[in-house]
Parts: structure tokens; sequence; C-alpha cells
């Protein structure tokens, strides 16, 4: 019979990166989309903003004359906010352990990606044909930072009881 693996997970690292993951989802969301906006509005058209169960969407009345900073601005936006959650991490860890790190982390992967994407991959981007790809880049990012940090370090039984002598 084949050993198992016993893997600990810390379950309140878990559960505050899931509430945290949630909380932030719609203001990252509009902040991607303010991105597409301050470009929008800058070109002088007028744009509409709706969130939905697939994101966030905004439509500019015109076309702005630069389309790579249009498409590339929301990610931009998007990854600032994603760093400002990771240096909230930086200052307050002791008091919310790795959630922050690991929340801003999957949205900057995701944001990164859209970043490229929406900006010099626009019409793959549109089609919808790399939505699933985006979906498993962020959720994967964040199921497997959570897994990674939530792994309760264990010493093992002969470094435990180690002896000195005098």
């Amino acid at each position: 019979m084949a050993g198992s693996i016993s893997i600990r997970l810390n379950r309140n690292l878990i559960r505050l990166s899931v509430l945290l993951y949630i909380i932030l989802l719609v203001p990252l969301t509009v902040l991607h989309e303010m991105g597409h906006i301050l470009v929008c509005v800058a070109s002088g058209f007028h744009y509409s903003l709706w969130i939905d169960g697939t994101g966030g969407h905004t439509i500019c009345s015109g076309i702005p004359s630069n389309s790579v900073l249009y498409g590339a601005m929301g990610g931009v936006f998007g990854l600032l906010g994603s760093i400002a959650v990771i240096s909230w991490w930086a200052v307050t860890k002791r008091t919310y352990q790795s959630a922050p790190l690991i929340v801003g982390l999957a949205y900057a992967a995701d944001q990164l990606a859209k970043v490229i994407l929406e900006g010099f991959f626009t019409s793959v981007y549109t089609s919808g044909a790399a939505d699933l790809s985006l979906t498993v880049l962020q959720l994967g990012s964040w199921i497997g930072l959570t897994i990674y940090f939530a792994k309760v370090r264990q010493i093992p039984a002969a470094v435990k009881t180690i002896e000195y002598d005098e």
C-alpha cells in the first residue's frame, strides 16, 4: 500500500482570500474600465459603462485616435489597482496574512494579460476567443497561490526533538 501525503491548509487564509477576491472584483473591474474611459473622454467622446455577469464593459461613442492606448489603458489601470492591493499587503502583512498578496497577484496576472490582448491583439480580445483563457489564468493563479500560501509548514518530528549537549 502506498503512503498517503497529508497536506494541511490554513483555512482562515483561504476564507480571507475568497472574501477579498469577491470584495475586490467590482472595484477592480470599474478601475479597469476607467482606463478605457479616460482615453475615450480625452479624445472628446462620450461613453457608456456597465457591469454584468461577464465583467465590465465600456463603449466609446467614437474611435479614439490611439486605439492601442485605448485598449491597453484598461489593463494598465487594473494593474495599478492590483499593485495597490499588493502594496496594502506589504504594509499590513501581519494583520491580513498573505490574502492581499494572493489576490493582488492573481488580479495582476489577469490585468497584464489584458494590457497585451486589449492593446495589441484587439481583434482576438473582442472576438471573445481569449475569454476562457483569461478566466483560467485569473482563477488558476488565484487558486494556485491560495493553496501555495495556505500550506501549513510542518517541521519534521526529527527536527523537533534535537537535544543540545552542553
